[in-house]
């Protein structure tokens, strides 16, 4: 076992601040005809401002469930989601979502997807194209700007939706195993650029993940999740100096230490459930 490691009653020590999202005895229960499903029960564990929190856990035990309560797009059966404090709003307009799909609108070029979140904020055109470009630099898309959609490697596509997730500045993002359909080295060019841009933006990042090395390559802490109905198994600080090389880390013996201590968790609930 890590020496690192620590539990849910443990408490948290900050990277970068106070907390920004703290779960509270939370539960959520599905009805689904005569049916009810219960996802959690009791959650309990808070995430710091500037945090980098990987979440992961078996089929079935919320973990997009999560994502969504505290983006606010549903609520909780039982306890709260604090943000800032204060229970979540509906939605919560201060937070990023990226999804496994990137959604983005085919119609529209590079530039025009981008600013789309702005024109809704209504925005003045000089401060969207302002704003546009400054993302477009960021994400490494300068030359793109007029390409439509279609015209892009799927790699391309994912950095034009971290680039509008990021347009209009979000204190949290919240990312649903936004690589999980990309190939290998595909996936590993995205993981090292997301750090890149994390390290730039200073927001906060819940990533939900299947995949234990992506969660231990990128996060400051993991967060387990055991079968349904859910609780928190563990909650593990990855003390991997940053910033990290993520070609290299897979030679890292604390890495493979790590990775080898979550998986045993993780497998003890593998195969029980559904996705929800």
């Amino acid at each position: 076992m890590p020496n690192a490691t620590r539990t849910a009653a443990t408490d948290t020590v900050s990277r970068a601040g106070s907390p920004k999202l703290q779960f509270r005895g939370l539960g959520k229960r599905f009805h689904r005809k005569t049916q009810s499903v219960t996802v959690m029960e009791g959650l309990d564990f808070s995430i710091n401002e500037g945090e980098f929190v990987c979440v992961v856990g078996p089929s079935g035990c919320g973990k997009s469930t999560l994502l969504n309560m505290s983006a606010g797009l549903m609520r909780p059966s039982a306890g709260v989601v604090l943000y800032d404090g204060k229970p979540v709003p509906e939605p919560n307009t201060k937070v990023g979502y990226v999804t496994q799909k990137d959604n983005l609108m085919p119609w529209r070029t590079v530039t025009d997807n981008i600013g789309l979140p702005l024109e809704i904020r209504r925005m003045s055109k000089t401060a969207i194209a302002h704003r546009v470009s400054e993302m477009i630099e960021l994400v490494g898309l300068t030359g793109f700007e007029k390409a439509f959609p279609g015209e892009l490697s799927g790699g391309m596509r994912k950095r034009v939706t971290l680039a509008r997730t990021l347009a209009h500045e979000p204190e949290v993002i919240f990312a649903d195993e936004p690589f999980g359909a990309l190939d290998a080295q595909l996936r590993g060019i995205m993981q090292q650029e997301l750090l890149r841009i994390w390290s730039a933006s200073k927001s906060t990042v819940v990533f939900i993940t299947h995949d234990i090395s992506e969660a231990v390559a990128l996060g400051d802490r993991v967060v387990v999740l055991s079968a349904r109905p859910s609780r928190v198994k563990v909650d593990v600080p990855i003390d991997i100096p940053r910033p990290r090389d993520l070609s290299k880390l897979r030679f890292d013996p604390r890495f493979s230490e790590l990775n080898e201590y979550l998986w045993s968790v993780l497998s003890e609930d593998l195969n029980e459930g559904d996705e929800v």
